[in-house]
């Protein structure tokens, strides 16, 4: 392929076919890990007639964008595609276009594979949990010395209920840490094009902090997990309808809805109606500045896209990647960062925390 590389940098009329063909090969190695569906089908006629297709990508920041992408991705494979905390061994930049565009299973937003889900289950678990121990800690310098049930109920569709708490505290760093988290997972769901604050938020803090998500399981957790994970699936289901029924179906979008699909499980029509969220026509087009059209006598150098897509770039083996035959990424042993709790206690604290112990408290917290 270096040969048409090189002829097509001087080539005024374009590719021809022996051309297209090494480029078709070229694009479809330099986007191997995106997700199916994440960014729409960018084939390379929409590289050479620069569309807005491949322009303006709805749900990817602009600075970005795909012309960043293309261009960048020998580096963004440097670590297998996994971001880096280390700012001296992969950039702000790169790690933020791992993140966006999904290339490493256990560091993004969508609830999609299993991890994923895990984290945000044990996230919200957590915070409850939390919850529950700061109330019971407040409540013991109430004047009459007993506990106050009224606390949380302002926002909340029930009362909420008291427990002795039995774990270990989470700094409030941590804490910090998986609000931040949450509402990248929120915004994600619901914003996905139009907003990107709470997900830039977070990567910084993820990118520049100590702490990380949960990434590493063993085989008893994972069993542990997904059992839970089952369980929990059936009680949200319930719950949801609860909440529905109590506080009204127009109540219930606005202080409810949001979490469903993203943060806690459920069906479609527990959720925000679609009209409301995942608008396509956010400011992603107007931030980001439309290369210019290639004129007559142009050649190549007028288009962004076939220059970045022309970056050289040899494709990494599935052993070199770390992934098996079906793309996912194997033989992680290590955490790079800080982990909230333990394992073990995050396990816990999922198999504990019930919907109707959570669902006040991510009310309560995120009523935006």
């Amino acid at each position: 392929m270096p040969h048409a590389i090189a002829a097509l940098e001087h080539n005024t009329e374009g590719p021809d076919h022996h051309d297209q063909v090494d480029l078709q090969l070229l694009l479809k190695n330099k986007l191997q890990g995106v997700p199916h569906n994440h960014i729409p089908a960018v084939t390379l006629a929409d590289i050479l007639d620069q569309t807005p297709q491949a322009l303006n990508l709805p749900n990817i920041p602009p600075d970005i964008q795909l012309p960043f992408f293309l261009y960048n991705r020998a580096t963004i494979d440097r670590y297998a595609s996994k971001p880096i905390k280390d700012e001296e061994k992969q950039s702000m930049e790169i790690t933020r276009a791992i993140w966006f565009y999904r290339l490493d299973q256990t560091h993004h937003f969508q609830r999609f594979h299993d991890i994923m889900r895990w984290n945000t289950a044990i996230f919200v678990a957590l915070l409850a949990q939390h919850s529950q121990s700061s109330d019971q800690s407040n409540s013991a310098y109430s004047e009459a010395g007993v506990l106050d049930r009224r606390r949380g109920t302002i926002d909340s569709y029930r009362p909420g209920r008291v427990t002795t708490p039995t774990h270990a505290p989470i700094p409030s760093a941590a804490i910090r840490f998986i609000k931040q988290y949450l509402a990248a997972v929120i915004e994600h769901h619901n914003t996905p094009t139009s907003c990107f604050a709470a997900r830039e938020s977070f990567i910084l803090t993820w990118k520049t902090g100590p702490w990380e998500l949960f990434t590493v399981f063993g085989g008893a957790q994972k069993k542990l997990l997904k059992n839970a994970m089952k369980k929990l699936s059936k009680e949200w289901e319930a719950e949801l309808r609860v909440a529905e029924s109590q506080l009204g179906r127009e109540r219930y979008e606005r202080k409810v809805g949001k979490f469903v699909g993203g943060v806690v499980p459920g069906k479609r029509e527990m959720g925000v109606r679609a009209e409301e969220v995942k608008s396509e026509d956010g400011n992603v087009d107007m931030a980001n500045p439309v290369l210019p059209e290639r004129g007559e006598g142009e050649g190549n150098s007028g288009n962004g896209l076939l220059q970045a897509l022309l970056a050289p770039y040899v494709p990494q083996t599935n052993e070199a990647r770390g992934q098996d035959g079906k793309g996912v990424k194997r033989g992680a042993t290590e955490v790079e960062g800080t982990l909230v709790t333990d394992v073990r206690s995050a396990i816990a604290a999922l198999q504990t925390m019930e919907p109707r112990d959570i669902l006040p408290v991510l009310i309560r917290l995120f009523p935006g």
